[in-house]
C-alpha cells in the first residue's frame, strides 16, 4: 500500500467539509420524504456476541467514529441501528428482515461475514436496500453479481488465496502443509482454493476440518506430523488460531501458523511465530494516518483495533455520501441511494479511492497483505 496515496486520502477527506447538503436540512421534497432525510440510519450487520465479537465490536465503534466525525463535519444527523449476527446465519436473516421493514435504515453496513451475505443479499436486493461490507471476502458474493444492491470495500478471497499460497511457497518455502477449514461459507472455500494451489506447486498437502465454535484442536494438532511446516487456518476467530498455535507448541509440533485474515487481532492471536494475511494495511503502521488512529484514539479511549474498522469506516463513509446527494436532490429512496454508491469515488484512509466496479467489488481489486508475528508484536512480513 503506497503511503503517499493514504496521505493524499486522508488530507482530502479532513478538508471536505460540505454543509450546504446536510440531511438535517433536505430540500424540496414531500413530507414523507422529509422524514426519511431527517431521521437516518446506518444498519450494522456484524457480530457482535459470539466467537467473533472481536470482529464486529472493532467494527462498530469504528463505524460510530465515522458516523461522528461526517455528522460534524456535513451537518447531518445519521444514527446506526444495530444488529447482532452472534455468527449464525439464522440470526442475520432475522436481522436482516428487520432492516427492511425499518423505514428510517437506508443503507446496511455489512454483512460482516461471508454467510451474513449469502442470507440478507436477496432480502436487500429486493428492497433496494444497499449492503457495505468492509470485511466479507468470499469470492462468489460478487461473482456474476448474485445480489445487485451488494458492496464491499475490501479486496476478495480470489486474491487472498494466492497471497497466502505465494508466501507459503515461496517466502517459507514450505514443503508439507496442512490446511484447516471452520466449516462455515468463508472458510471452505477459501480453504479449498488454497490446498489446490499449494498442490498444484508440489506441496504436500493435507485437509482438516473443525466447527467455527471448536475450542480444543488437541486431536487435530496429535494428526500434524513433525515434518509439516506451515497450517493454515482459515478462521474467523482469532482465538481459535491462538490456541491452535499453542497447542501445536505444546504438543512439540514445529509447524507454525498462517491465519487468514479473521485471525489479524493483536489482542488475541498472539502466537511466538505465526503469520496472518490482512486485507487492509494497519493504519497503526502508515505514517499519514496517525493523525486518524489519534483522533481515534480519543473517540474510542483507546481500544485496540486493528484491521477490521477502517474498511467498516470507509464503508459507512460511502454510505452516508450516497444518502446525503440522495436528500439533497429532493428523493431520498433506498434505490436512489444504490445508484449513488455504485457510483461511489471517494478518497479512502486505507489509501488511494474507493470505487467500485459493475460487481460490486473495489476498482482495480485491492491487495492483501502478509503479516509476520512474533511474541506476538505484528510486522509486515518480507
Amino acid at each position: 500500500m503506497r503511503k503517499g496515496l493514504v496521505a493524499a486520502a486522508l488530507v482530502v477527506l479532513a478538508a471536505a467539509v460540505v454543509v450546504s447538503a446536510a440531511v438535517a436540512r433536505p430540500t424540496a421534497v414531500a413530507a414523507s420524504q422529509q422524514a426519511d432525510c431527517t431521521s437516518v440510519s446506518l444498519g450494522f450487520l456484524g457480530p457482535l456476541t459470539g466467537p467473533a465479537a472481536f470482529i464486529g465490536n472493532e467494527q462498530l465503534s469504528w463505524l460510530r467514529f465515522a458516523v461522528q466525525k461526517y455528522n460534524a463535519q456535513r451537518n447531518t444527523q445519521f444514527e446506526v441501528a444495530l444488529g447482532d449476527t452472534e455468527l449464525k446465519a439464522p440470526v442475520a436473516r432475522r436481522v436482516a428482515r428487520r432492516f427492511v421493514g425499518d423505514r428510517d435504515i437506508m443503507a446496511v453496513i455489512g454483512g460482516s461475514e461471508s454467510q451474513a451475505v449469502r442470507v440478507s443479499g436477496n432480502l436487500f436486493e429486493a428492497a433496494k436496500l444497499a449492503s457495505i461490507s468492509g470485511s466479507a471476502t468470499a469470492v462468489d458474493l460478487t461473482k456474476q453479481r448474485p445480489y445487485g444492491t451488494f458492496f464491499r470495500t475490501v479486496p476478495n478471497d480470489s486474491i487472498q488465496g494466492p497471497t497466502v499460497v505465494n508466501y507459503v511457497s515461496r517466502n517459507l518455502k514450505a514443503d508439507n502443509v496442512v490446511v484447516i477449514d471452520s466449516q462455515d461459507d468463508y472458510s471452505v472455500p477459501l480453504a479449498k482454493a488454497v490446498a489446490g494451489k499449494l498442490r498444484a506447486r508440489g506441496v504436500d498437502v493435507s485437509r482438516e476440518s473443525v466447527s467455527a465454535d471448536d475450542t480444543d484442536f488437541s486431536s487435530i494438532v496429535a494428526n500434524v506430523g513433525g515434518n509439516v511446516d506451515v497450517v493454515v487456518f482459515a478462521t474467523q476467530v482469532a482465538t481459535a488460531a491462538n490456541t491452535l498455535s499453542n497447542q501445536l507448541r505444546e504438543q512439540g509440533k514445529r509447524a507454525v501458523v498462517f491465519g487468514t485474515d479473521g485471525a489479524y487481532s493483536p489482542s488475541q492471536y498472539k502466537p511466538r511465530t505465526g503469520y496472518v494475511s490482512a486485507f487492509a494495511p494497519d493504519l497503526h503502521s502508515v505514517r499519514a494516518a496517525r493523525g486518524l488512529v489519534r483522533e481515534y484514539n480519543r473517540f474510542s479511549k483507546n481500544a485496540v483495533f486493528g484491521t477490521f474498522g477502517p474498511p467498516t469506516y470507509m464503508a459507512g463513509w460511502v454510505a452516508m455520501d450516497a444518502i446525503r446527494k440522495a436528500c439533497a436532490r429532493g428523493g431520498a429512496t433506498r434505490a436512489e441511494v444504490t445508484r449513488n454508491v455504485r457510483s461511489t469515488n471517494i478518497p479512502s484512509v486505507l489509501g488511494g479511492r474507493t470505487r467500485f466496479d459493475k460487481k460490486g467489488d473495489l476498482f482495480g481489486g485491492g491487495t492483501f497483505t502478509v503479516f509476520k508475528i512474533t511474541s506476538g508484536k505484528y510486522a509486515v512480513a518480507t
